[in-house]
């Protein structure tokens, strides 16, 4: 780290990074985005970001899985609790998280086609390597929480969190399945999937 800062310091401008990032990405996207708009907003030099970055996809992949992992331990608080009806709490839960989706500037331009195809060629096979392995801890936290219950029909957490990102990735394909019809397929999807995953 560049002489002078301290571990206060750092934190500092490593979250404030992500937010300018998740900002500045929001607005312009990847492509537009250089590291000087990053440091020019966050009020670094371009030698001290990359101190915290190795590039600005490195920090776009930061964002993202600072977002995941806000989300993931905020939806398994949430289906942690007791519910008279657990197939209601999922849904509500998931709901929630794509009504996020779709209002948020960053990840509504995360999920626009050219844009994930182009992260998606930047990040390296480790990076996604991560992700696909924090989907799939995340859960089998679940998995060991719903057991608990006696509510899960299926324990396998890789097919779990393949179908959570198969819902997610829905948006990338919102103009192909339509507008007007969009909201009706996630609801009749969630209902299905969640139909196959929980018991009454």
């Amino acid at each position: 780290m560049p002489r002078g800062f301290t571990e206060q310091e750092k934190k500092n401008i490593h979250n404030r990074l992500l937010q300018c990032g998740k900002e500045t990405f929001g607005r312009f996207g990847i492509k537009k985005t250089s590291v000087e708009d990053l440091t020019k907003q966050a009020g670094i030099s371009k030698g001290a970001f990359y101190q915290f970055f190795q590039s600005k996809e490195d920090l776009y992949f930061a964002i993202i899985r600072n977002y995941e992992t806000a989300q993931q331990e905020r939806m398994y608080r949430l289906l942690s609790e007791e519910s008279s009806n657990d197939k209601e709490l999922l849904k509500m839960v998931l709901l929630e998280i794509l009504d996020q989706v779709d209002n948020d500037p960053f990840l509504r331009r995360l999920l626009a086609k050219e844009e994930f195809e182009y992260l998606w060629q930047k990040f390296t096979p480790q990076q996604l390597e991560e992700a696909m392995t924090a989907d799939i801890d995340f859960s089998s936290q679940l998995v060991q929480t719903w057991k608990k219950k006696g509510k899960l029909k299926i324990d396998d957490p890789r097919l779990i969190a393949g179908v959570f990102r198969a819902i997610f990735f829905l948006f990338l394909h919102k103009e192909d399945i339509g507008r007007e019809s969009f909201s009706a397929v996630v609801d009749l999807l969630l209902d299905s999937s969640i139909d196959r995953l929980i018991k009454e």
